[in-house]
């Protein structure tokens, strides 16, 4: 189930539980706290089975776009070096300039090492899209790299900054202004709710 259909289908719970007469008041509460806690744990999950395939996919365009060829020897330690290297750059300026010099030297493990800093900082909220400059000239440098680049900035991590997709779904108004501690331990209740809408106390 998607978040929006997890939510909706919570919302109905809600409602056919309002409507139950043969609920008391109490049991009502404790069968509505259990829907809440059920519902918040599946959208929990939906946003981590999300951040798995974020993340999975991220780190698949990272390896394409700036990832090390397979070294050994010398040439690794040339490649940790320029990744110790580039990480000590903190202003996207002196990064794009740097960027530059290590294409026009013919240094492409530094340059791949620049872009790679780069990407890290472009994906910080607010504070990254200076970065972003310095990325793409990676990219338009790079043949074949421009359709990799277009996805890995649309990325965005599930459940972060401004998303809502996640967001819990509003406590019933029979619960009062109940913290989500309170909820819970209402919902830890072992008072036993019959009916398809009311499960049982684990």
């Amino acid at each position: 189930m998607t978040p929006d259909q997890i939510r909706e289908s919570y919302n109905r719970q809600i409602e056919r539980l309002r409507a139950r007469e043969d609920l008391t008041d109490q049991a009502k509460q404790v069968a509505m706290a259990r829907a809440h806690q059920a519902a918040t744990g599946r959208l929990n999950a939906a946003r981590d089975a999300d951040r798995q395939q974020y993340d999975t996919r991220r780190a698949q365009l990272e390896k394409r776009l700036f990832g090390n060829r397979e070294l050994s020897g010398m040439d690794a330690l040339s490649a940790r070096d320029a990744r110790e290297k580039a990480a000590k750059l903190t202003d996207p300026q002196e990064a794009q300039a740097a960027y530059s010099r290590a294409l026009r030297d013919g240094d492409r493990e530094y340059a791949r090492a620049i872009a790679a800093h780069a990407a890290d900082q472009s994906a910080i909220p607010l504070f990254g899209e200076a970065w972003v400059p310095v990325v793409e000239t990676h990219a338009e440098s790079t043949p074949g790299y421009s359709a990799s680049l277009q996805e890995f900035r649309a990325l965005r991590e599930p459940g972060t900054y401004d998303d809502t997709t996640y967001m819990t779904p509003d406590v019933p108004s029979e619960l009062g202004r109940m913290s989500v501690q309170q909820v819970t331990r209402l919902a830890d209740s072992d008072l036993t709710v019959y009916g398809n809408d009311a499960p049982e106390a684990a």
